[in-house]
């Protein structure tokens, strides 16, 4: 179920509550659902900054992996050398400067 729209009463009372806009959709992620809503439980909570460090574990490992892709096909994976990494960024700059 998605918050597509709020009601006056709704931004009336998020804005005296400390709500934000965000904050409604972190809600529908992490929340437990519930009669007529959702409500972030301690169990939630925990459970979401556990995902997050795996998340953080997994980003970290990614340092200088690179994929080449082509006609949406990934066409090789490797370890990039941080020359390669400075020409592949270097190329890059100069692209955009381009468009």
């Amino acid at each position: 179920m998605a918050i597509s729209r709020l009601t006056r009463h709704a931004i009336q009372r998020m804005g005296q509550r400390g709500f934000q806009e965000d904050d409604l959709e972190l809600i529908q992620l992490i929340g437990t659902e519930v009669e007529s809503g959702f409500i972030v439980l301690r169990r939630d909570r925990l459970a979401a900054d556990h995902e997050l460090k795996r998340l953080q574990e997994r980003i970290s490992r990614l340092d200088g992996k690179r994929i080449v892709v082509a006609d949406g096909r990934v066409i090789t994976a490797y370890r990039a050398s941080k020359a390669t990494e400075r020409r592949l960024v270097r190329q890059s700059g100069d692209r955009d400067l381009v468009t």
